[in-house]
């Protein structure tokens, strides 16, 4: 982390298990800082130092919100519908949420836990302010909350937020929602959209590396509800339910994936990224003087042969969990559900059945009908390679 942070204050990750949020006890630290105008969401325990983020999200400026979880929206009093208050990192390009809990001492007066105060609400708001890219006076909003009398209790916790103060960063006061701070449904917000990305980016601890192929056919057989083919009869002209691309390709089945990738596979997967990646990851650790800001193909490759292959792991892990590539992948869901496979798969070379157009006529697959075509495709195009052959 090459600045200081813009806010810093008291919060703790929560996991996602089935239809409840349940927190993680870990007293820690959330935080957003500015790099090349860009902001990043961070998230660190309060042991570790600023520059070891346990969760580190660049974010693009409209993509991502930040609000409080409620139960009644609208209602004069704002409450969680669990037992502390906690906030969701939602993403409009993709289902991915995380869920975070405040960590700093309710203000309620008879220390109602999922109760959000003025204070609670107010840091919501700057950080989403943040995200959507607004001009944002931190330090003038911060002392705004300081200096606020809220009347339903004190303002107390006076370390519960900081600002641009990394040395004042290692208290390691708790407060919070509780040791029971748990319960909550997620799905109660009126979605129904999956948790994908729920696991902060990290690999389930206990997933292992899973065959493309089984990959493959558990998403399909996701969308028609189970497994059957798109020219299949179905009772209703309704739309067969879809996943998208970003519930397909989440962090808990790509990082696994990275993690157990051969030398040549890593390679191979560098190559479809910028050459600039790779070029500042070597001039991090060397003298930044001589950069080329319009590098060559030949420049960008010598700098990936470089890199040790675990440099190039971590450089690839960060861009699975981007932003940026999901966002990516919820357009192409798009363009794809549009009309847009037959463009597509010619532009990307795959064998893609009957060119991704409907069966005996001129018109583009759409719907969850084009994503299926599309993944087929994607996978009948690397078999093929695999065996011998050519595009």
């Amino acid at each position: 982390m090459a600045e200081s942070p813009v806010i810093t204050f008291k919060a703790g990750r929560c996991d996602v298990n089935g239809r409840s949020v349940k927190p993680n006890h870990t007293p820690g630290y959330l935080y957003l800082y500015s790099e090349d105008d860009l902001m990043h969401f961070c998230w660190r325990p309060r042991s570790a130092p600023s520059t070891d983020p346990d969760m580190d999200l660049l974010m693009i400026p409209g993509d991502g919100s930040f609000q409080p979880l409620v139960k009644n929206p609208g209602a004069d009093s704002v409450e969680s519908p669990t037992t502390g208050r906690v906030f969701v990192l939602r993403f409009s390009s993709s289902s991915q949420k995380h869920y975070f809990w405040m960590q700093s001492k309710s203000q309620h007066r008879e220390g109602k836990l999922s109760w959000f105060s003025q204070r609670d609400q107010k840091l919501g708001q700057i950080v989403d302010m943040l995200l959507q890219g607004e001009d944002v006076n931190v330090q003038e909003e911060i002392d705004e909350i300081r200096a606020g009398d809220d009347d339903s209790g004190p303002n107390g916790d006076a370390d519960a937020m900081e600002v641009d103060q990394e040395h004042g960063l290692s208290r390691q006061g708790s407060g919070g929602a509780g040791q029971d701070a748990t319960g909550g449904d997620p799905r109660e917000e009126g979605e129904a959209s999956r948790e994908g990305g729920a696991d902060g980016g990290r690999a389930a601890p206990s997933s292992q590396p899973q065959d493309t192929n089984a990959l493959i056919q558990n998403f399909l057989s996701s969308l028609g509800g189970g497994g059957g083919k798109a020219g299949s009869s179905r009772q209703q002209p309704a739309e067969q339910p879809s996943t998208t691309l970003p519930d397909l390709l989440t962090t808990s089945t790509t990082i696994p994936f990275i993690d157990a990738a051969s030398p040549q596979q890593v390679d191979t997967l560098c190559a479809y990224l910028p050459p600039e990646i790779f070029l500042l990851a070597q001039e991090s650790s060397s003298d930044s003087s001589s950069s080329d800001p319009d590098p060559t193909p030949a420049a960008g490759q010598a700098a990936i042969e470089a890199l040790s292959t675990e440099q190039k792991k971590d450089i690839l892990k960060r861009a699975l969990r981007s932003p940026q590539f999901h966002q990516s992948l919820g357009s192409l869901t798009v363009a794809l559900r549009d009309g847009g496979l037959p463009i597509v798969g010619d532009a990307l070379g795959l064998k893609v059945e009957n060119g991704g157009q409907i069966k005996g006529g001129s018109m583009p697959l759409g719907g969850g009908e084009a994503v299926e075509a599309f993944v087929e495709g994607v996978k009948r195009t690397v078999e093929e390679e695999q065996n011998g052959g050519k595009k």
